[in-house]
């Protein structure tokens, strides 16, 4: 395999990986989309070419599929709360005009609020940083506890550990 994306000559570049596991990050995306109001623009495929061109701008290596999808949890991650950012103030400024016609149903439900979500993160990167990386393996990534111990270099039984004890967590704070 050559250097592709001015990456070191260890692992693998993402336009290598992506492919073999496009199918995997896009039933990832769809699965964080669907619990997304009916009428929700951003669709998971469109959810995962964001990321993959967010990997490309990383120009870095990967050692194996489950780096590849860690990373990637992360930036699908920073993606869906991009999104909720602007569309959070999309909706604030819409609104905020449509205060003076009293339109109050403009206001559609979304089970997962990923700005809330995202703070709540923030929240617990004060408490431990290696919690808000479980969180974005198994959540984000969907990656499994043996796939998440991989990436982060831990045991399995750590990573069930940190899983419930983030989960726990953030439902409280959530709540």
């Amino acid at each position: 395999m050559g250097t592709t994306n001015g990456a070191g000559p260890a692992g693998f570049a993402a336009d290598e990986l992506t492919s073999a596991v496009y199918g995997e990050l896009r039933r990832i995306a769809a699965r964080h989309l669907q619990s997304e109001r009916p009428d929700h623009s951003l669709q998971p495929t469109a959810l995962v070419h964001e990321v993959y061109l967010r990997l490309r701008e990383q120009r870095q290596r990967f050692q194996s599929r489950a780096h590849l999808c860690g990373v990637a949890a992360g930036l699908m991650r920073l993606v869906l709360v991009d999104y909720a950012r602007k569309r959070n103030a999309a909706k604030h400024a819409v609104e905020n005009s449509l205060l003076l016609e009293n339109a109050a149903e403009l206001s559609p439900r979304a089970n997962i609020d990923f700005f809330v979500l995202d703070d709540a993160l923030k929240r617990l990167a004060t408490v431990d940083p290696n919690l808000v990386r479980v969180v974005e393996l198994r959540f984000f990534g969907g990656l499994t506890v043996d796939e998440t111990a991989d990436v982060i270099g831990t045991s399995a039984v750590s990573v069930k550990r940190e899983w419930q004890f983030a989960k726990a967590w953030l439902y409280r704070q959530l709540s």
